[in-house]
């Protein structure tokens, strides 16, 4: 069975929003309290965890030259 990087990040991305909603009702004690239970921890292959990050990377990189190209479409009036 083949995990790709999107199940990686669709069960992380998963796993948080459960932990910060079950975080925030222990806050405002409407929720299960965190004391006392373990925290989990989840672990990723290194390689995953590489092209996780050079994908990050990659998404900015093109983001912030989709953003210079609108600016230079639109100079500025200085």
């Amino acid at each position: 069975m083949v995990i790709t990087d999107y199940h990686v990040q669709s069960v992380l991305r998963t796993y948080t929003r459960q932990l910060q909603k079950s975080r925030l009702a222990a806050v405002f004690g409407g929720g299960e309290r965190t004391e006392g239970v373990p925290e989990e921890k989840v672990t990723i292959s290194e390689e995953a965890r590489r092209r996780l990050i050079r994908d990050r990377v990659t998404n900015q990189v093109r983001e912030k030259q989709g953003y210079e190209e609108i600016a230079n479409r639109f100079p500025s009036s200085e």
